[in-house]
């Protein structure tokens, strides 16, 4: 069974759902493959490369001929070194970002979205590096190249790294959600939208 992601619901809620589906379904195989963008989820299962995907999306409700099984929203934050320019534990507001150097994703992205719209707003701030290489945004931050905006999904990995995960206000998620197409599903995947979906 295929299942299209992108690579920040790939970490979390991903992992979660595969584990608790193979747990269950021990002789199943699962195959996760890459989708950078919301689009790219919703083009991959409608053409059917891929049975399911995992959609993370500003709107609550993908485009395209798909089918929708929410699952739940995730917050944007803040990640910066250990020694940033902000206090642990305090919330960053929007217009604190003003002058910082930020790493974003490639455009299509929620976490490239996120900052187009602050600077749309007026937040005067600076992209230093874009890159389709997600593994890449932590390890910046780390050096000190700058700040990057992910998914909260990315919150335990980088605090164990050393990384300092703030939340923003004011809150902005991103929708999470399986999707698949409108044809019936295979057990497998069917099996894997009642575990994901708890129905």
């Amino acid at each position: 069974m295929d299942i299209a992601a992108p690579p920040s619901q790939a970490v979390e809620p991903l992992t979660g759902l595969i584990d608790r589906f193979t747990r269950a379904h021990p002789a199943v195989s699962v195959r996760v493959q890459a989708a950078f963008t919301p689009r790219d989820v919703t083009e991959m299962v409608r053409t059917g490369v891929c049975e399911l995907g995992l959609l993370a999306s500003p709107e609550a409700e993908p485009q395209g001929d798909v089918r929708t099984y929410p699952l739940l929203e995730q917050r944007f934050v803040l990640l910066t070194p250990p020694d940033g320019p902000f206090r642990p534990g305090v919330p960053v507001r929007h217009e604190q970002l003003a002058g910082h150097r930020l790493i974003v994703g490639q455009k299509g992205t929620g976490m490239r979205r996120f900052v187009d719209d602050l600077r749309a707003e007026g937040v005067g701030l600076t992209v230093v590096v874009e890159t389709e290489h997600r593994v890449a945004i932590l390890p910046l931050v780390l050096r000190g190249v700058g700040l990057a905006v992910v998914a909260d999904a990315w919150r335990g990995l980088a605090e164990r790294a050393g990384a300092l995960v703030l939340d923003l206000e004011p809150s902005t998620s991103l929708h999470i959600a399986l999707v698949s197409r409108r044809a019936p599903l295979t057990p497998a995947a069917e099996a894997f939208v009642s575990s994901a979906t708890g129905q």
